[in-house]
């Protein structure tokens, strides 16, 4: 936000420099981002008096002056129409440098113009950067003597670029900001003085009639009609100060409403009466399909969520944005009705988002204005009007306050101990008050204070604590290093697990994807189908999604993930590997209470691997991404997590993954997520060429499993025997099948077995494998016999020969 200085010092004394007054601001919390102090380029200029002024001898147009600069008289060359003798001028001496337009400056030197000498200039308004006239000179007043500095005239303005943090609406205004000055500096506030002349020949409420919608989003709404109104340009002091703090004057009744908005932060809107059809004034929610031409001259189609001000017949106003060309201020109107309201925070929010118009109204009103100061910037408004533009103001005003708006002030209490425990500093409790009730707070009696309207930031005591230091200023409360030790609490599991995948999946080779927490429902769609009985095939769309590619919350990462590796494949032909930890969200079906989120999230692990996994040195070609790998990485993965898991057949097969080629991952009696290949149509949708193997699990499952304490078994110390088995069994045989089978046999001192090879080819039937296992024995007491070990194994063979689906070699 501009704030300038000069209009500071209307509401409050401020003799410090421009500098210091920036330094008060950034102590208090108003941070200041940045300065203009355009004086500085116009220290030379020097006001001045001419003395004589003939014509040129040479030009039809051109001024031989001479001019006393309070030192010595010098001729000077002028072009101005108005020039004469007897005038008070500003003139820029030789030395003097003058800005541009174009970035560049102007430096003052002895010149010859048509043969006669110059030793300066003598200035415009707008070569001094004081307005855009370039009519002519700009003439002081005679009372000024020659020789005094020209920026002492306190014409130049300095202004600040103050950074206003959302919850303190109060310091969107120049009397906000002047008001915490004011209690920095202990110094008064100037009241609010201006004079309001009622006409009484006629009733406001006789001209224009008022109706507002109950529960509309407008609780407070004031209205005043002044008639005889002379529409023209701002008087000098009002345009540039809204040119100080960026904004341009557009008419004398337009421009009052501009600076009470700058001035004490309440929005105000004049409307022509003349083109309000039906003299009514109807503030409601829009009706479906409504359009409105905005200032701006843009059309918008309204929905029933917006606010407007109305006519007798149509939308005259988005309530809180911006008004519409069809009542606007124009050089013919002589009937004004100038509204004052107060606006729900939320609703002006919404349409403004929607209607993608941000305005100095909006801005405010979505933070919060001053709940009681409708009826006083209204009059303050009209007295303004009347100043700048004469009219009449009619007497009384059309006025609606709901049974929703807020009337009374809260009262929040203070202790003084609290102000030293969170401080650390000893204040006596006249200081507090002190303070306190320069912000505006009104003492009650003990440490009572009520709250006033401009602050709807201060609920709680240490609210009004954190003033306090900011008024005593926070480079003045001394701080001490506290002599204890400080142990870090544990990180929480869910980090911990967090942090294993990550430095395990990385040490494998993958890299991790840190991705926007939002995805598109076509990528859903192309993933899990359309919405069925899949939680996952329904994400909750977002109200305002930045993007169709960023329209709903993730229910998976797969979608996401497989994204990724269709751009990487196009930027980086050979090898994807990728994994990312992130939150899949789901929307329940209903909300147990207000503060019920309505969400449920689950952490959520996936990792995909593409194209060529492994390249030999000797190998021909690559080899591309097979089902074996992902379940390598799996399993190693879950090694390093201290789990054993077991890759199983899935009961219900994911729509995803090819349906030959998947499984899921089992940890004990816990099915932790899926496994396997991308199912090709799939593949096809993301338009991804590579062979694609992912994996995801359910890291809920995966902390619980990993909570289960591990009960350490010894090793043995005996010597072990290994035997092999070789059996053929059908192609569609697993070896998770076959492990289940060799398990349940219980053979005495079989400590493992382990699949060795696994063989299809020349000697082997069609629609048959050969795979031969090696067993291991070992006994934990004893050091086994070949006759111990070969009986048992003999018993191992009798119970597979036995098995109708196991033949034997």
């Amino acid at each position: 936000m501009k704030v300038s200085l000069n209009w500071l010092r209307r509401h409050v004394d401020l003799p410090e420099s421009a500098e210091d007054v920036a330094k008060a601001l950034t102590s208090i919390g108003l941070e200041v981002e940045g300065m203009e102090e355009p004086a500085k380029q116009y220290e030379k200029l020097v006001v001045a008096k001419v003395l004589t002024c003939e014509a040129h001898p040479d030009s039809d147009h051109l001024h031989i002056t001479t001019v006393n600069d309070g030192k010595e008289t010098l001729q000077v060359v002028c072009g101005a129409p108005n020039v004469a003798a007897g005038q008070t001028v500003v003139l820029a001496p030789i030395g003097a440098e003058l800005p541009l337009p174009d970035g560049k400056s102007l430096k003052m030197k002895k010149s010859k113009i048509r043969g006669v000498e110059s030793f300066g200039m003598i200035c415009a308004e707008d070569e001094i950067g004081l307005s855009d006239d370039h009519g002519g000179i700009m003439v002081l007043d005679d009372s000024i003597p020659a020789g005094t500095p020209f920026i002492s005239l306190g014409l130049y303005d300095a202004t600040f670029e103050l950074n206003v943090t959302p919850n303190r609406p109060d310091a969107l205004s120049h009397r906000g900001v002047a008001r915490e000055l004011a209690a920095k500096f202990n110094r008064p506030l100037k009241p609010l003085a201006f004079e309001l002349k009622e006409d009484n020949s006629a009733e406001a409420s006789s001209k224009i009639k008022l109706t507002v919608e109950p529960g509309a989003g407008c609780s407070r709404y004031v209205g005043r009609v002044i008639e005889d109104v002379q529409v023209g340009p701002s008087p000098s002091w009002l345009a540039r100060l809204l040119k100080s703090v960026g904004l341009n004057s557009v008419n004398n009744v337009v421009d009052v409403t501009n600076f009470v908005l700058m001035d004490v932060g309440q929005p105000l809107h004049s409307f022509d009466m003349a083109k309000l059809s039906g003299a009514e004034v109807v503030v409601r929610k829009a009706r479906a399909g409504e359009k409105i031409e905005t200032l701006d001259h843009k059309e918008h189609e309204l929905t029933t969520a917006d606010l407007v001000i109305c006519d007798g017949d149509k939308p005259s106003c988005v309530a809180g944005v911006m008004g519409g060309v069809e009542s606007e201020i124009t050089e013919t109107t002589t009937k004004v009705f100038l509204e004052s309201a107060w606006f729900n925070p939320t609703v002006v929010r919404k349409q403004a988002h929607r209607l993608c118009t941000s305005t100095d109204s909006s801005y405010r009103f979505e933070r919060g204005i001053d709940y009681s100061m409708q009826r006083e910037a209204d009059d303050y408004a009209c007295a303004l009007i009347q100043q700048v533009a004469g009219g009449k103001v009619l007497k009384g005003t059309v006025e609606y306050t709901g049974d929703d708006h807020q009337k009374k002030p809260w009262v929040v209490s203070l202790r003084a101990s609290r102000v030293t425990k969170v401080l650390g500093i000893t204040l006596p409790e006249e200081d507090i008050i002190r303070y306190l009730t320069g912000i505006g707070l009104k003492h009650l009696g003990e440490m009572n204070f009520e709250i006033p309207p401009f602050r709807p930031d201060l609920e709680r005591e240490v609210d009004l604590i954190e003033d306090v230091a900011r008024l005593v200023g926070f480079d003045n409360i001394p701080y001490d290093v506290p002599s204890f030790k400080i142990k870090p609490n544990d990180l929480p599991a869910e980090e911990i697990l967090g942090r294993k995948i990550r430095y395990a999946l990385s040490a494998l080779g993958l890299h991790e994807c840190i991705s926007l927490r939002f995805t598109s429902a076509a990528n859903t769609a192309k993933v899990f189908g359309e919405p069925g009985d899949d939680p996952r095939s329904k994400p909750a769309k977002l109200l305002n999604a930045l993007s169709e590619e960023l329209g709903c919350v993730p229910t998976s990462l797969i979608p996401i993930l497989l994204k990724s590796v269709a751009d990487n494949e196009k930027n980086r032909p050979g090898s994807v590997r990728l994994f990312e930890n992130g939150k899949a969200q789901f929307k329940n079906a209903t909300r147990q209470d207000d503060r019920d989120p309505g969400f449920t999230e689950k952490p959520v692990l996936c990792a995909v691997i593409a194209g060529h996994y492994k390249m030999e040195a000797l190998d021909d070609k690559p080899r591309e991404v097979e089902f074996a790998d992902i379940k390598g990485l799996a399993i190693s993965l879950f090694k390093r997590l201290g789990l054993t898991v077991e890759i199983r057949a899935a009961e219900k097969p994911e729509v995803f993954l090819h349906p030959g080629k998947q499984a899921v991952i089992v940890c004990g009696n816990s099915v932790l997520g899926s496994i396997g290949v991308l199912h090709p149509a799939v593949q096809k949708a993301f338009d991804i060429s590579y062979a694609t193997a992912l994996f995801e699990v359910d890291l809920e499952k995966v902390l619980k499993a990993t909570e289960k304490k591990v009960i350490f078994t010894p090793f043995s110390r005996q010597g072990f025997m290994t035997r092999d088995i070789s059996m053929m069994v059908a192609e569609r045989m697993t070896n998770e099948a076959i492990l289940q089978k060799l398990n349940a046999f219980k053979v005495k001192n079989l400590a493992k077995i382990e699949l060795k090879s696994v063989y299809q080819g020349a000697g082997v039937q069609p629609g048959e494998k050969n795979m031969v296992y090696t067993f291991t024995y070992q006994s934990m007491t004893e050091t086994l016999t070949d006759e111990t070990v070969n009986k048992a194994h003999d018993k191992l063979r009798e119970k597979l020969s036995a098995d109708s689906e196991i033949t034997l070699r």
